[in-house]
């Protein structure tokens, strides 16, 4: 195994934006410091570490051994991912802890005189003029899915699962499932309501 700088650690942390139109966005409460604690654990170890961020504010004195890249959205997380999972310095631990969108937005409706919903543009800004607005959300797919299938990581793979308002037993359940779907190594699950305190 390798050891000091030559150990490569790519960490994700943080949250993904979906935009709406230009100026508007959907996202999650989610910040990265889960993500930028273990980048700066890995770092002061003396590994080389790439932390894929959306909140950079929270990597204070950027420790040696820790390059930061940001990312806003879902595609733009994807894409960086996927250039260096499948670059020649592949990583060799890869901690996917980044909250990323479940659905993506993929129109936005008005209801016409009608009551039918109509498509409007959404390129620019969406006038505030429309008293209510309808999108549609379609799944995104899985970015730690395609860690194992579509980028052919062989490295060792962290998955983080949380949920909200369920048991141990259920948690636990979703939890193993999610770690066949993506093949890690490692999952780390927890819920919502006591994900400060402790995790499985």
């Amino acid at each position: 195994m390798k050891t000091g700088k030559q150990f490569r650690v790519l960490v994700t942390a943080g949250h993904t934006d979906v935009p709406i139109d230009k100026v508007r966005v959907i996202s999650n409460i989610f910040k990265g410091k889960t993500g930028t604690a273990i980048a700066q654990y890995f770092a002061e170890k003396g590994c080389s570490v790439i932390l894929l961020t959306s909140n950079s504010e929270l990597v204070a004195g950027k420790p040696n051994g820790i390059t930061v890249v940001n990312y806003r959205t879902y595609n733009q997380l994807a894409a960086m991912m996927k250039m260096i999972v499948v670059s020649w310095e592949k990583p060799d631990v890869l901690i996917h802890s980044a909250a990323v969108s479940d659905y993506s937005v993929d129109g936005v409706f008005v209801k016409g005189a009608s009551g039918l919903l109509t498509p409007i543009d959404s390129s620019g800004k969406v006038s505030s003029k429309n008293p209510e607005l309808f999108l549609r959300l379609v799944l995104t797919n899985k970015l730690v899915d395609l860690v194992r299938t579509k980028w052919k990581f062989e490295g060792t793979l962290v998955k983080f699962k949380l949920e909200v308002g369920i048991s141990d037993s259920e948690l636990l359940a979703i939890a193993d499932k999610s770690q066949k779907a993506s093949g890690a190594d490692i999952m780390v699950a927890n819920c919502l309501e006591w994900a400060s305190k402790y995790a499985y």
